[in-house]
């Protein structure tokens, strides 16, 4: 496989990620459960407003993001670079929703109605990406992160 192809296949199959907000200057770092869609083009997370990192986005919508797919040596993980927002379209959200249950167990069962009724707490987040990193020692030996083209 190429490294497009290897980064979709981690991107699809990765459960949690960390996504980095700024707020007065500094960094906070926080692990999401995670999903994303299959053209590379944006990573979804299910999240409070009330947390910081949520507040963050409302303020500075740039953010950041890793995910580990491989710990051990030779380590396999993603870097990317994007804009945070809130998922407000309906179709999107009853999509991401899907997407969520299928992955994590029916954990957001029943959210869409909740968060259309405003009885929920949690909302979902997306980082639509603008770069994306693969490094993978185990198939690029060489240790060079490789720029994932996203068109």
């Amino acid at each position: 496989m190429d490294a497009k192809e290897l980064t979709t296949q981690y991107l699809l199959e990765a459960n949690v990620m960390q996504i980095a907000t700024i707020h007065e200057a500094m960094p906070k770092v926080v692990s999401v459960y995670c999903v994303a869609t299959e053209d590379l083009s944006v990573i979804y997370w299910m999240s409070e407003p009330r947390r910081r990192h949520s507040h963050d986005i409302e303020i500075d919508f740039r953010a950041a993001g890793a995910i580990a797919v491989k710990l051990d040596q030779p380590v396999i993980g993603l870097q990317f670079t994007g804009y945070a927002s809130v998922v407000i379209n309906d179709k999107e959200l009853e999509d991401v929703i899907k997407r969520y249950n299928k992955k994590h167990q029916n954990i957001a069962e029943g959210l869409f109605e909740r968060i259309k009724a405003g009885t929920n707490k949690h909302l979902i987040y997306k980082i639509a990406l603008e770069t994306l990193e693969l490094f993978d020692g185990v198939n690029f030996v060489d240790g060079d992160p490789i720029a994932i083209s996203l068109e």
